[in-house]
């Protein structure tokens, strides 16, 4: 993993944070402020790797400069440059974590720059062994749920084939439209719970099931969507509004994409709660067919935007498992496509598919 540091320095006289600038700029990016309430005010807007600040500084000391800015960055390092010969509050504050070391005014240039280059080893040190820990913690978590999925395929089955009983009323009651459409939904509801389940096993294996390769057109494939999703309590009272000028055809595993499409609405009707419109807006030209699901929900914070697509991670609390938006991601690069998304927190977001249009799938 390569890193990028962003260093920012604080001291309330130009010349101090001029001598700073020099001696770091040929490594590093600096930023500079000349208070604590102006190098809380960047720490806003930039990512930072390491702090150095002076101590003795108006309105607000270094320490309590530094204090404050663990509540913004609570992961960076921070240095203090201090003239003082009673150092006890320094000293204090590197006992607890607050400072990573204080360097004695003047300070020696060749000093401040191993002192900095060996401080954001460590910093990277630390941030290796957190990504190596979440990797492993990951991979556990994988293993158990495809392990699990194993484990309970063969009774879900056995449970799941009663269901296949309504196929005998609909034999007796051949004329019946709504026995007919109801014991469709079952029998499509056992059959999507069977490859749900195959999905989640495979994706905790880390392998990938053989994709069907069918062709059909975009308006056949929403029907049992809109079909299933009348059915669901939680987005039966959502209305959707289809724009499909073309209504292209291309070739897909019609099962998983159904499922794709069935979580990603469910996800938008959820973020809405349960009420409103979704838009379902399809476009195409020669390469690719592009579905975009919009809504006008809630929104993503900004802060968990980079991690919706991690296993495990949900907004839903027990409700959520967390495999959702990463099973439906697979699924799609699956197809040769790719799937993201844009939001703003408050105002909605919009799910965006793209999919080949006439290229065979792996």
């Amino acid at each position: 993993m390569s890193f990028k540091h962003t260093i920012l320095c604080v001291d309330d006289e130009e010349y101090n944070l001029d001598a700073l600038r020099r001696v770091l700029r040929k490594d590093y990016e600096v930023l500079t402020a000349l208070s604590g309430a102006e190098g809380l005010e960047l720490l806003q807007t930039h990512q930072v790797s390491l702090i150095v600040s002076d101590q003795r500084m108006p309105r607000m000391s270094g320490v309590e400069f530094l204090e404050k800015s663990i509540e913004l960055c609570p992961g960076i390092v921070r240095i203090i440059l201090t003239g003082f010969t009673d150092v006890d509050d320094l000293i204090g504050a590197i006992n607890t974590g607050r400072v990573y070391r204080y360097i004695n005014k003047p300070w020696d240039p060749n000093d401040l720059l191993i002192t900095v280059k060996r401080a954001l080893e460590n910093l990277e040190l630390t941030i290796e062994n957190r990504r190596l820990l979440d990797d492993v913690v990951r991979l556990e978590k994988l293993a158990t749920v495809g392990q699990v999925a194993s484990g309970i395929n063969h009774e879900v089955r056995n449970q799941l084939s009663v269901l296949m009983g309504v196929q005998l009323i609909q034999q007796m009651h051949p004329d019946d439209e709504l026995i007919n459409k109801v014991s469709n939904q079952v029998v499509m509801a056992r059959d999507r719970i069977l490859t749900i389940l195959n999905e989640i096993k495979s994706y905790g294996k880390q392998t990938c099931e053989t994709l069907k390769q069918e062709s059909i057109a975009v308006s056949k494939l929403l029907v049992p969507v809109l079909s299933i999703l009348e059915f669901d309590p939680e987005t039966k009272h959502i209305q959707y509004e289809i724009t499909n000028p073309d209504d292209p055809c291309f070739i897909c595993d019609q099962d998983r994409i159904i499922q794709v499409l069935i979580n990603l609405l469910r996800n938008a009707a959820h973020a809405m709660n349960g009420e409103g419109s979704v838009i379902i807006e399809v476009n195409s030209n020669k390469k690719e067919i592009t579905i975009n699901i919009i809504d006008t929900g809630c929104g993503i914070p900004t802060d968990i935007q980079d991690k919706i697509w991690q296993p495990f991670f949900t907004t839903k609390g027990e409700k959520g498992t967390g495999l959702g938006l990463a099973i439906t991601k697979r699924i799609i690069e699956a197809h040769n496509g790719n799937l993201s998304f844009k939001s703003e927190e408050g105002k909605g977001s919009t799910f965006i598919i793209r999919l080949p249009v006439k290229e065979d799938i792996e």
